[in-house]
């Protein structure tokens, strides 16, 4: 079982950020409809730039989460360490804080998107919360079904409105519907997350208290999303329409300690926490496969924990989680090269 920085920062709810390293690799998950033979061995890494392009405000930020707001480019960024939201207008190279730390009784954050209409989801351990991100008032709570025993990790909004988080605890992904999410947003109230793909049956055997399913992405359509088990290295295609999933063949590297995903048409771009990498994969026509074509790794990335594009450029969130020596001002980097 691989136990990263990452599970030991989120397991059990402790989510310390001073855990010490452990490593080992668990068994492939059966899957009759994939190919389990062992990827071939990974690439030379390339050669990247990485550079500051947004600090962040104190001295614990400890980011998680990223995402811009779709109208202005603003840019959100959780803390990990302090549940606070930071924002950094589009051209600012400052971000200041927008949620204080502890809000709604929040003290870790992670997952972050903002929707087409302005609204700013915050996932936390048990549940993700919706703001306004004209006056940060709170909009709408969505609860997991489990409480205390569910890591609400990453998160994606699809083109029909819908939303699909992984719960890292449970290897489910729960999905709200435009109709629900538009119904709690009016009624300003709470609702729980039902489970839209259960995985428990994919995902690679792996100790209880492990954290597996992380990153999630659509494609351009929402036809597809992807999601990555960061215990294993294993990718997942998630099929809304039918509820099918399917473990893709990935070959030409691993993906273990995986976190971030950014899907543009057929490149995968996947951040590697442990590693401090980043590799990008082609993704094949029907998705069922995916194929390792450029891998980079350079301790500047501070233990990267997702990516965006932003103005044309790839930003990394740079997390310092369990550096024994913090590089501050926390921030943002611009990363070119791969």
């Amino acid at each position: 079982m691989y136990l990263s920085h990452a599970r030991r920062r989120l397991t059990a709810c402790a989510l310390a950020l001073s855990c010490a390293l452990a490593a080992g690799i668990s068994a492939p998950a059966t899957d009759a409809r994939a190919d389990t033979s062992a990827p071939e061995a990974p690439e030379a890494a390339e050669a990247v730039a990485v550079s500051r392009a947004i600090a962040l405000p104190g001295n614990q930020a400890y980011p998680e989460g990223m995402a811009t707001d779709p109208r202005n480019g603003d840019l959100y960024v959780t803390s990990f360490a302090t549940g606070a939201v930071y924002r950094a207008p589009s051209g600012q190279t400052q971000a200041t804080e927008f949620l204080p730390a502890g809000t709604d009784g929040r003290t870790q954050a992670m997952g972050t998107e903002v929707d087409k209409n302005g609204r700013l989801w915050v996932n936390d351990a048990d549940g993700v919360t919706v703001y306004s991100t004209a006056d940060g008032k709170r909009l709408a709570r969505f609860v997991s079904p489990t409480p205390g025993k569910s890591v609400l990790n990453d998160l994606d909004l699809t083109p029909d409105g819908s939303a699909y988080i992984t719960d890292s605890l449970r290897q489910v992904v729960y999905r709200l519907t435009a109709a629900t999410i538009e119904k709690t947003v009016t009624a300003r109230g709470t609702d729980t997350l039902v489970t839209g793909f259960d995985l428990n049956g994919v995902v690679a055997p792996h100790p209880d208290g492990a954290i597996t399913l992380n990153g999630i992405e659509s494609d351009a359509t929402g036809k597809y999303l992807l999601t990555v088990d960061m215990a294993s290295g294993d990718l997942f295609r998630l099929e809304p329409a039918t509820g099918g999933v399917r473990k893709l063949k990935v070959t030409g590297g691993t993906l273990l300690s995986a976190d971030g995903l950014l899907w543009e048409k057929n490149q995968l771009w996947v951040v590697q926490f442990d590693s401090d990498s980043i590799n990008r994969l082609t993704v094949s026509s029907d998705v069922t496969s995916a194929a390792v074509v450029a891998h980079a790794t350079d301790p500047a990335l501070q233990h990267p924990t997702t990516l965006i594009r932003k103005n044309g450029s790839l930003h990394v969130i740079r997390s310092q989680f369990g550096s024994a020596t913090l590089d501050l001002p926390f921030s943002v980097a611009k990363v070119s090269g791969i």
